[in-house]
């Protein structure tokens, strides 16, 4: 069984599949709460909330579902996918591979990363940051992580002043010195800096970066749910 706190369909707004169509698979808990600034997802998060509105879903319901939404591109994000049982994730993957879904996953990155999803899941992996009130939770774990990751995942900084700016350029070359394959992302906690400093500040730095800006809550609310 798998804890599911949604699942819907939408637009991709964030990531290198920015734009697409996607089924968004929301796992409910998650073993960080980021008091630097509000979390969006509260009701995957906060156990008070998706204990009572989060459902527990077996593999072939969770693989049914996604048949009869019929998009292709599948995002597993949370709260933290990597809380749920690795062998149910396992079987989840494979049953819907074997459909022509691709998958990615957004992941605090703090557990450790099982063979088999490396080799066939996409990555973006968020970086924690001083400014997140996370910086040093599982760091040892995270750090192993993210050298394992390959050249179509990606490592995403969400920023909330300059100096998680700074923080994050020591964290890239740190990474970058290991041997890192992954692509680099930054973006601003909502609300929380200029867009349009960022792009002026990678530049400046002269930083292989690429701008992450959360394009859904341009569309909609950004408290909106199911978008």
């Amino acid at each position: 069984m798998l804890r599911v706190s949604e699942h819907y369909v939408s637009s991709q707004g964030e990531g290198p599949r920015t734009g697409t169509m996607t089924q968004f698979l929301r796992f409910a808990g998650c073993n960080m709460r980021c008091p630097g600034w509000p979390c969006d997802t509260p009701h995957a998060i906060d156990p008070a909330i998706w204990r009572v509105e989060s459902r527990q879903k077996t593999v072939d319901d969770i693989v049914l579902d996604c048949i009869e939404k019929k998009v292709k591109n599948i995002c597993w994000t949370g709260g933290e996918p990597f809380m749920q049982k690795h062998d149910e994730l396992y079987n989840l993957q494979r049953f819907l591979a074997d459909e022509g879904f691709t998958i990615e996953v957004f992941t605090n990155g703090s557990f450790v990363f099982p063979q088999w999803a490396l080799a066939s899941l996409d990555f973006i992996m968020d970086w924690k940051l001083k400014g997140s009130g996370e910086a040093q939770t599982s760091r040892d774990v995270r750090l192993v992580n993210a050298l394992g990751l390959l050249s179509d995942d990606c490592i995403k900084f969400v920023v909330v002043d300059t100096r998680d700016l700074l923080e994050a350029k020591d964290v890239y070359h740190v990474l970058m010195d290991q041997g890192c394959k992954a692509d680099f992302y930054v973006g601003a906690a909502w609300g929380k800096m200029d867009d349009a400093f960022l792009v002026e500040w990678i530049l400046k730095e002269n930083l292989n970066w690429k701008l992450n800006v959360q394009v859904h809550k341009f569309i909609w609310s950004p408290e909106e749910r199911g978008v």
